[in-house]
């Protein structure tokens, strides 16, 4: 393959030759460990013992590099949230972002939530994490993986990112990872090279970013990336929009600590522009530095002043979701003790809420969101069935406290469990109903249990979407 679209690029890259080699080599895959679930050992030993070499990325503790070859998507480890494909370089806005336990954070642009994930373990799920986009296909996306990762600090909102509601209380951080050119996934997916003109592109990079800046706390910090190379997409849309900020705020970027990892500075200067001095604290990372996609980072840190940059008097408050929706569940967990013997305390950290007719919702406690959420929470229980279900995304976190009507299944069960069959005579001597199904202590999801005069029945509830294709 000729890249000749990158040409322009010449002057800034350290070795030339060595990019577009790095361009022609496929992308290694790179998987993260869902912590909360399991330990980074024990994915590794799992995966090895399957035949697949899965080499630990030394600068992200628990992420791993796979073969090219290998479908991870299609196996157990992903079905059931033990762990979370993403490209290794976009791992790095969120480390830089630093999120910490009970901070509020906001993704302005976060479908399909691979970051708001990564985000939500390093915060031990407290706090808040508000997950924004404004496509409803992306969002759906994301409502997927925030379920099956089991994520309980995290709520969305549908809004356009550049006009985003303004908030009384400002976020600790705010992440701005912006649509772009993605010059930089042309390994993964070259067709990205056709791109045309990408001028509106610019123009919403900026608004984005300032928006961001303006939701962002006094002292707060905002994250800038994009994975493309184009100055104009890069410095110039954060020189732009620090530049039109209110003169009573300042900001600054900061410098950038990231061992185990190869990177060149920002540019200080293109196509006749000089750029801020603190720019060169910004961060390119191409592909032959890493064997990685490419990436553009910028850490700004927004200093303490007293202009908040918007009307008080027009902001929208900050909501608890326990006095919108608030219910009461302790009969529902008195079910779950009575069936699973999952105790009370369990869910000392968690509220409950109803978010339509048919089922219950839970949350971390100290959760609060805007207005008009389009989702918060996982549901917890389905209460509009024969018998109460609890949902696939809370099995999958509280299975593993369940002492009473669990299925244990050998892997050939585990398979046809995850393709949604039906299976016979695999177990006995429970109770009729819903269980939850495991495979060697890995909760898979819930079933429901058949005591037939001359057999059993166990129907898998595995959602449909969700479900294994074939036999790896």
């Amino acid at each position: 393959m000729t890249f000749e679209i990158f040409n322009r690029y010449r002057p800034i890259i350290d070795d030339w030759p060595a990019f577009i080699e790095a361009l022609n080599r496929p992308l290694p895959s790179c998987i993260w460990t869902n912590t909360a679930r399991i330990s980074p050992n024990e994915l590794q030993e799992r995966l090895t013992r399957d035949g697949i070499a899965a080499e630990p990325i030394g600068w992200y503790d628990g992420a791993f590099r796979l073969p090219a070859d290998v479908r991870i998507g299609n196996r157990l480890e992903y079905l059931v949230g033990l762990c979370h494909v993403q490209e290794e370089v976009a791992l790095i806005p969120v480390v830089l972002l630093d999120p910490q336990p009970g901070d509020r954070v906001l993704e302005l642009c976060a479908a399909p939530g691979n970051k708001v994930a990564q985000m939500s373990l390093m915060m031990q799920q407290r706090g808040t994490i508000v997950a924004n986009d404004f496509n409803h296909n992306r969002m759906r996306a994301l409502r997927r993986n925030v379920e099956r990762l089991g994520l309980l600090n995290v709520s969305a909102t549908l809004c356009e990112a550049v006009s985003y509601p303004k908030q009384r209380q400002r976020f600790d951080r705010v992440l701005v990872d912006v649509p772009c050119s993605c010059e930089g996934t042309s390994r993964k997916s070259p067709e990205v090279l056709s791109h045309g003109d990408t001028s509106n592109l610019e123009r919403l990079q900026y608004g984005i970013l300032r928006r961001g800046l303006q939701l962002c706390k006094q002292g707060g910090r905002v994250v800038y990336s994009t994975c493309t190379y184009a100055p104009e997409e890069n410095e110039m849309v954060v020189q732009a929009a620090l530049d039109s900020l209110h003169p009573k705020i300042q900001a600054r970027i900061l410098e950038v600590n990231l061992p185990g990892l190869k990177w060149n500075p920002g540019l200080d200067r293109w196509d006749g522009t000089t750029f801020r001095a603190d720019m060169r604290n910004t961060i390119r990372i191409y592909p032959h530095q890493n064997d990685t996609g490419g990436f553009f980072i910028a850490v700004i840190e927004k200093l303490n002043g007293s202009y908040s940059g918007f009307d008080q008097s027009e902001s929208v408050p900050s909501i608890s979701i326990p006095e919108l929706y608030w219910v009461d569940a302790a009969p529902h967990l008195e079910y779950l003790e009575a069936r699973f013997g999952i105790p009370y305390s369990v869910f000392d950290a968690c509220c409950f809420f109803r978010a339509n007719t048919k089922s219950v919702s839970i949350i971390n406690g100290e959760h609060q969101i805007a207005a008009n959420p389009y989702f918060a929470g996982l549901p917890l229980i389905h209460t509009n069935m024969s018998y109460p279900k609890l949902s696939t995304a809370a099995a999958l976190i509280f299975g593993k406290y369940a002492t009473r009507n669990v299925v244990q299944l050998e892997r050939s069960h585990a398979d046809e469990y995850l393709m949604g069959k039906t299976l016979f005579d695999v177990v006995e001597n429970l109770d009729e109903g819903y269980v939850f199904v495991k495979y060697e202590d890995i909760t898979l999801g819930m079933g429901v249990f058949f005591q037939h005069e001359n057999t059993t029945e166990l129907r898998s509830s595995f959602p449909k979407a969700w479900q294994l294709t074939n036999v790896y």
